[in-house]
């Protein structure tokens, strides 16, 4: 027993030795715990401060099943109870646990369970869950300690995965304000100073209209310039959780933030798509999405608008659609917002298409590339 559990945790060791991305880092535990156990299915969580679950990556089930089932746990039932625990709990049937509140439509039938806290700093960061069904085995005590045995393994470099995490999102949240301050009180003053020479200039008597003209438009385009970046201060310095990027959370937050009342919302988002996204995935696409959908209210005047993420064998698509006022092509100006929702979306090795119809809406899409293991 010994040997067999020195043998598993050099193996583990060798799998995340050198990771530091924490969803590659989680993908890699889910499997393992998978392996260890012989489970029909395993994931892996990591909680917030609430005891809410941040992240939840799965292996066992299909995409299918995953795009059926939509948005992944939030953390109630008996996912919720392993953030209050201690200790491994093994279930001979997780269905008759106090804890269980049944199943959504179309998730797997599970029956025998095994989960795991993972803990650091005296509290419960994340958690393994494994399960079999009905017809199958229940786990053994053998299985129930090469987990537990892997919960403490796992526990070191998920937590500094997190720490990393975390800190990188705070250094995101400094160097926001630091940019909001530096456009607001440089970049805007700037091109103001200059709209007041230009409009000066404009009203001179001396002025011939063949040089007005001109001179007009362009302080027309100075005061559009200022209104874009206003548009994009507002969006920095818009409060944002204080979390690590999780897109599916952090889209729901800047819809509640965004989408007045009286605006019809629809959001499709499949877990299968989530986990795959890395924290610069997230950080992105969420700037993406929140563009599109503040383009949506303050231009479009739409009533409704739909945000679908999904996957296709060798993308992971973004899509936000309304029903706003449209736009025609050959007459919209590029605007700041616009540049750079198409620097982000190459930045991330993906393609951006704005598609508007005048008087019928506007879809924005976003492909990246999946990233497959090698």
């Amino acid at each position: 027993m010994i040997a067999r559990c020195l043998a598993e945790m050099a193996g583990t060791a060798d799998l995340i030795a050198g990771l530091s991305d924490l969803n590659e880092i989680l993908q890699r535990l889910a499997s393992r715990a998978r392996d260890l156990a012989g489970a029909s299915y395993a994931a892996v969580s990591t909680f917030d401060e609430e005891g809410a679950v941040e992240r939840f990556v799965y292996t066992g089930m299909d995409e299918a099943q995953a795009r059926r089932l939509g948005n992944g746990p939030t953390g109630r039932g008996l996912l919720g109870e392993l953030a209050r625990q201690e200790h491994t709990m093994v279930l001979d049937d997780l269905r008759a646990h106090p804890s269980f509140t049944g199943w959504p439509d179309g998730h797997p039938a599970m029956c025998r369970f095994i989960g795991a806290p993972i803990r650091a700093g005296g509290r419960t960061i994340g958690a393994f869950f494994l399960a079999r069904g009905e017809a199958e085995e229940a786990f053994s005590s053998a299985d129930e300690l090469s987990i537990a045995t892997l919960a403490q393994q796992a526990a070191v470099s998920v937590a500094t995965a997190l720490a990393q995490d975390r800190s990188g999102r705070l250094f995101l949240l400094e160097e926001r304000e630091r940019i909001a301050h530096d456009l607001h009180d440089g970049t805007i003053q700037a091109l103001y100073a200059l709209g007041l020479e230009l409009d000066a200039l404009s009203n001179r008597a001396d002025v011939p209209p063949v040089t007005r003209e001109p001179l007009t438009h362009g302080v027309a385009r100075i005061n559009d310039l200022i209104g874009d970046i206003r548009a994009y201060i507002t969006m920095l310095e818009a409060e944002a959780p204080a979390a690590q990027p999780e897109l599916g959370r952090d889209l729901a937050f800047v819809l509640r933030q965004m989408v007045p009342s009286g605006t019809d919302t629809v959001v499709n988002i499949t877990a299968a798509a989530l986990q795959e996204l890395s924290a610069r995935e997230s950080e992105d696409l969420l700037y993406i999405a929140r563009e599109a959908i503040s383009n949506a209210i303050r231009h479009g005047e739409a009533t409704k608008i739909a945000v679908d993420l999904r996957q296709t064998p060798g993308e992971t698509a973004l899509t936000i659609q309304d029903n706003g006022a449209g736009f025609d092509s050959e007459h919209v100006r590029t605007g700041l917002g616009s540049v750079t929702m198409r620097t982000r979306a190459e930045r991330l090795g993906g393609t951006l298409t704005v598609l508007g119809i005048p008087g019928m809406g506007t879809t924005v899409r976003v492909a990246i590339p999946r990233r497959r293991d090698d």
